[in-house]
């Protein structure tokens, strides 16, 4: 069998194990009432020699599992079930999450369609940036970034640059 069936197949495997333990059991039993045991002294002698049941059935179980896979699939029922209970937190959590991230969606796509992607302009590399009587010059021959100090209007700069 494979590792995909025993996935979907599971629970008949621990079905299946349940059953083989409890057909030992029930052989001692029988063993211990043909010697000339009581039965119910038979099946507390058997319980006794076969150990802690619930124990054993864990470890067989232990070597068909997953256990990271199956803790985590175990916490998402849970949680859902959770959920599924407290249907006003459940609102209030959906609807925080689908306002945080579409305003994180938003916010990017402003930032990336500005800041980040290359402006749709020919010769980029001849933008300047102006802002209050500064000017910074990116792409400009060292001429026109010497004269960017001493610029007194908007129309001044132009010149200067077309100059240059």
């Amino acid at each position: 069998m494979s590792w995909f069936q025993r996935l979907f197949t599971r629970r008949s495997i621990y079905n299946d194990l349940a059953e083989e333990m409890r057909e030992h059991l029930e052989e001692k039993v029988e063993e211990l009432v043909a010697r000339g045991v009581l039965r119910e002294e038979a099946r507390h002698q058997a319980q006794r020699e076969f150990g802690n049941a619930t124990l054993l059935e864990e470890r067989g179980r232990e070597q068909w599992q997953w256990p990271t896979l199956e803790g985590f699939w175990a916490d998402v029922k849970f949680g859902l079930r959770q959920l599924q209970r407290y249907r006003g937190f459940t609102i209030t959590a959906v609807l925080t999450l689908a306002l945080g991230i579409g305003a994180n969606t938003a916010i990017f796509t402003l930032i990336d369609s500005i800041m980040l992607r290359p402006l749709p302009f020919p010769q980029q590399e001849r933008l300047v940036s102006i802002s209050s009587g500064m000017v910074f010059s990116q792409g400009l021959d060292t001429r026109a970034a010497e004269h960017s100090q001493s610029f007194t209007s908007f129309s001044d700069m132009v010149l200067t640059l077309n100059r240059t």
